[in-house]
């Protein structure tokens, strides 16, 4: 009799640790992640902006640019849910990325344009 409710009480107790912790394991979408790239390729523009390459995320990281089949680098300024922000001093370019929308507000030798970019995204 003794064996029968410890038996059930483990029981208990597993589907309470999966009643639990499952839903927080469910809301980690990074919890496994070994990195992550986005990829913003754009449509034609005025500046020639072709695509922005982001694998790292952090202020201060840099961003690989390319513009006119030339490569630029530009360093974060700021990073959040809904915007990113680029820049970079010679040749000033600065670009405002809209995450949620893909827009790029961007800011090359003072011409400023908007530009729709579709966005990638790899995980792994």
């Amino acid at each position: 009799m003794k064996f029968q409710t410890k038996k059930n009480s483990y029981k208990y107790f597993n589907i309470i640790y999966l009643l639990i912790f499952f839903p927080l394991l469910i809301g980690c979408e990074d919890l496994f992640l070994r990195f992550k790239y986005e990829t913003y390729e754009c449509t034609k523009n005025y500046f020639k902006l072709k695509s922005v390459f982001i694998k790292n995320y952090d202020p201060g990281d840099l961003v690989d640019v390319e513009i006119d089949n030339s490569g630029y680098k530009l360093k974060i300024k700021e990073n959040n849910e809904s915007l990113m922000i680029i820049e970079r001093e010679d040749p000033f370019i600065s670009i405002r990325i809209e995450k949620k929308t893909s827009k790029l507000n961007v800011n090359f030798k003072n011409h400023i344009q908007n530009i729709e970019c579709s966005k990638h995204v790899f995980k792994m």
